[in-house]
């Protein structure tokens, strides 16, 4: 590990779930890919293709960077931890025409939907939603069946969620009976 990437836990589940969400992005796609070690893993796996990508995560753009048949869109805002946040960067991508959208999560509950602890990023995540033609939940298996503060998003807004081989079946049984469409590899 190099000194600019963060620690990542559970990397084999992380490159699974990655894995899957390689397979809904097409060349010439407009996709976003919301912060986290999850995405970052996407974004390591993407092909140099012609394809847009939004993110507000510094670790996705020093990978994408040099990656230049990928038009990189970058939001402005002040920088929190990894990420770039604030008014700025939501009201940018209010006004962007997203076609996917790949959001993390800190939890993901049967009651409490999509939840994150920090405030400061919950309107940038309903801002990627309201802008995106399909939104992907990319949640590794540790986060079903957990709530954390805030919830940014119901089950309903997420048309699907990409996650590891850990899932048990029973659990994901519980998210399919509300509607949910759950991928594993």
């Amino acid at each position: 590990l190099s000194a600019k990437e963060p620690n990542i836990k559970h990397t084999d589940k992380k490159s699974e779930i990655a894995s899957l969400a390689l397979r809904y992005i097409q060349p010439r796609d407009i996709i976003a890919l919301d912060g986290g070690s999850t995405t970052l893993e996407i974004a390591k796996r993407l092909d140099n293709q012609p394809l847009t990508v939004v993110t507000n995560d510094l670790y996705i753009i020093s990978e994408l960077v040099h990656k230049d048949e990928i038009r990189l869109v970058v939001p402005g805002g002040y920088r929190l931890r990894n990420m770039l946040a604030g008014p700025e960067a939501v009201k940018y991508v209010q006004d962007l025409n997203i076609q996917k959208s790949f959001i993390s999560a800190t939890g993901v509950h049967l009651q409490h939907g999509f939840t994150i602890y920090t405030n400061d990023l919950v309107e940038y995540k309903r801002a990627l939603i309201g802008s995106s033609a399909t939104v992907y939940g990319v949640i590794d298996h540790f986060k079903f069946g957990q709530c954390a503060l805030r919830t940014f998003a119901n089950l309903s807004e997420v048309a699907m969620i990409l996650t590891d081989s850990g899932l048990s079946e029973e659990t994901a049984s519980q998210f399919r009976e509300t509607g949910i469409h759950i991928e594993t590899p």
